[in-house]
C-alpha cells in the first residue's frame, strides 16, 4: 500500500491531461479529506492520536465507524472480536487521556453521549463510576489502564492489525499495475540473462573438455567378470595346446613319434651288432 500516492498523481496526471477540471477539482477536496490517509499505517495513528488529544469524541467515532464499514466489516467474522476490543480500548484511551488532564466535563460529555451503546457491555460495567472517583489511576479497576506500558500497547496492536488487515485485503488491478510491472521487467532480465548463458554455453561447447566420471564398479560385477576373464585365458591356452600338439603329430618333432623312432633305430642296431657278432663267431 505504500505506492498509493504515486497512484493518486498518476490519476491527477490523466485528469489534467483529459481535461476534466471538475472531476480533478472533486478528486483533490476527496484527497483532503481522505480517511484512509492513503492506507498508511503511521499516518492513521497519528491522525487517532490527535483526535483523543483534542478531545474530538464525534471526530473518533466517525473515523471509526468510516473503517468499520469500509474495512473491518469486510473481514472474516472472526475478527470481529479482535475489532470490538480495540475500539473499546481506544474510547478508554480517550477517557484516561481526559482524566489525566484535568477535563472532566470531557468525561461527563462521554458518558451522556456512549451510555446508551456501552451500558450493556460488560467491558464498560465497571467504568460509569469514573467520573465519581477521585484519582482513579490509584484504583486497582482503572491503575492499569493509567500506565504508559498500557496506552503503548493499544497503540501498538492497533498499528499491528491496521498494517495486517492493509496488506492482506484485495485491492484494485489499478494498484496492482506497478507490482506486476515491476514483476513482468525482472521476469524479462533473468530471461535475458539466461539466453546469454545458454548462448555463452554452445559458443563454448566444442572447446569444452569433458571429462568422463570414472565409477567403480560393484564388487560382486568385478568380480563375475574377473572370472570370465579368466575362464577366456584358459580356454585360450587349452586351444593353443591343442594345435601345438596337432601341428606336433604331423611333425618329427612328435613326441610321440619321436619315441616310436628311436624304438625302431634301437632295435635295428640290435639286430645288427647281433648279426655282426654271430659271423664273427662262425670266423672264429
Amino acid at each position: 500500500m505504500s505506492h498509493i500516492q504515486y497512484i493518486d498523481e498518476l490519476i491527477r496526471e490523466y485528469l489534467v491531461f483529459r481535461g476534466f477540471a471538475s472531476t480533478l477539482k472533486n478528486f483533490d477536496a476527496d484527497l483532503k479529506l481522505d480517511k484512509d490517509k492513503s492506507f498508511r499505517v503511521d499516518k492513521i495513528i497519528d491522525q487517532l492520536i490527535h483526535l483523543i488529544s483534542v478531545y474530538d469524541l464525534n471526530g473518533l467515532r466517525e473515523l471509526w465507524a468510516h473503517f468499520d464499514k469500509n474495512i473491518f466489516t469486510k473481514l472474516e467474522s472472526h475478527f470481529a472480536p479482535s475489532v470490538k476490543k480495540l475500539e473499546t480500548a481506544v474510547l478508554k484511551l480517550y477517557l484516561v487521556n481526559a482524566v489525566t488532564n484535568n477535563k472532566p466535563d470531557k468525561v461527563i460529555d462521554f458518558f451522556l453521549k456512549m451510555t446508551p451503546e456501552l451500558q450493556n457491555q460488560n467491558d464498560w460495567k465497571d467504568w460509569f463510576v469514573l467520573p465519581y472517583i477521585k484519582n482513579p489511576e490509584e484504583n486497582p479497576t482503572f491503575a492499569l489502564n493509567f500506565t504508559k506500558q498500557w496506552q503503548d500497547t493499544v497503540l501498538v496492536s492497533l498499528h499491528n492489525f491496521l498494517a495486517t488487515v492493509f496488506q492482506h485485503m484485495p485491492t484494485p488491478t489499478l494498484i496492482n499495475f506497478e507490482e506486476d510491472s515491476n514483476k513482468i521487467a525482472k521476469l524479462e532480465q533473468k530471461n535475458e540473462s539466461l539466453k546469454n548463458r545458454l548462448a555463452l554455453l554452445i559458443d563454448r561447447g566444442s572447446e569444452t573438455n569433458v571429462t568422463p566420471c570414472q565409477v567403480d564398479p560393484p564388487s560382486h560385477l568385478l568380480d563375475d567378470f574377473y572370472i570370465i576373464a579368466q575362464e577366456t585365458n584358459n580356454a585360450d591356452s587349452q586351444g593353443k595346446s591343442l594345435k601345438n600338439l596337432i601341428r606336433n603329430m604331423g611333425s618329427g618333432s612328435s613326441p610321440i613319434m619321436g619315441r616310436k623312432e628311436s624304438v625302431q633305430v634301437k632295435k635295428r642296431t640290435l639286430s645288427v651288432n647281433r648279426s655282426t657278432k654271430s659271423g664273427h663267431f662262425n670266423d672264429s
